[in-house]
């Protein structure tokens, strides 16, 4: 009888623990681990084209000049391209949305230009052209707000280029004209504001509005005589852009 019992216990123990293996079992949620923080802090580097959509070269006469020679001051306006390279850094105080600081340094090539013509009284002419055949540089700063993968920014800081300026000139009492072809290094201030957006994780676009106040005065010596001008190029930028940013320390 015992035997029997414990035989009958047996039996109903290992068909308890198979009906509890056919139990599903209750498993733990999977631990999602949350996505990374975003933000702009890192070095980037890039390519930039655009054109000048308005603007001014400027000529004004100074002292020295001939008694001969009027006051007088020259405007032409100045349109054309430029297209080079960027570098730059970032840095962004919280992650995801918040404050974003930055400087960044351009270069490249720019072919901005205008032809002239001038005649002031009697015998007096001139004629030739304007550019800026050379480099375009800058080197500013930016502050700008970021949401996500949007950066809105304002920027400025200090340009460089020259003005080359070539042609002919008639005055009395030269039997041919006089001819001229000189480059003249200017610098000044840019200002502007952009917008940039982040179309992948290392890649972005970007979208620029420049204004650059460029000016120097110069002293130059023709047919004996002492001239003195200040000249000077105003110009206004439409840009894009296209970076990688490299993101070291993320």
């Amino acid at each position: 009888m015992k035997s029997s019992l414990l035989a009958a216990g047996g039996l109903l123990m290992l068909a308890g623990g198979a009906f509890a293996a056919d139990l599903p079992r209750r498993m733990a949620p999977p631990v999602l681990a949350a996505p990374p923080a975003f933000t702009w802090t890192g070095f980037y580097a890039g390519v930039n084209a655009g054109g000048a959509v308005g603007g001014d070269f400027r000529a004004q006469t100074t002292a020295p000049r001939p008694a001969a020679l009027p006051a007088s001051r020259a405007e032409a306006s100045a349109t054309g391209f430029v297209a080079g390279g960027t570098v730059g850094y970032n840095y962004q105080f919280t992650p995801n949305n918040g404050l974003v600081v930055g400087v960044e340094a351009d270069a490249g090539y720019s072919d901005i230009h205008n032809q002239f013509r001038v005649a002031v009284g009697t015998g007096r002419s001139a004629e030739g052209g304007l550019h800026t055949d050379t480099y375009f540089a800058t080197i500013r700063g930016r502050v700008g707000y970021a949401w996500g993968p949007l950066l809105a920014y304002a920027t400025g800081g200090w340009g460089f280029t020259e003005i080359g300026v070539r042609g002919t000139a008639t005055l009395p009492g030269l039997v041919a004209p006089l001819a001229f072809n000189a480059t003249v290094p200017v610098d000044g201030y840019t200002v502007g504001a952009g917008l940039e957006y982040l179309i992948t994780p290392a890649i972005s676009v970007k979208g620029e509005y420049l204004y650059s106040d460029f000016s120097r005065d110069i002293r130059f010596r023709a047919v004996g005589t002492q001239f003195g001008v200040r000249t000077g190029l105003e110009t206004h930028q439409l840009k894009m852009g296209l970076n990688y940013h490299f993101n070291l320390f993320n």
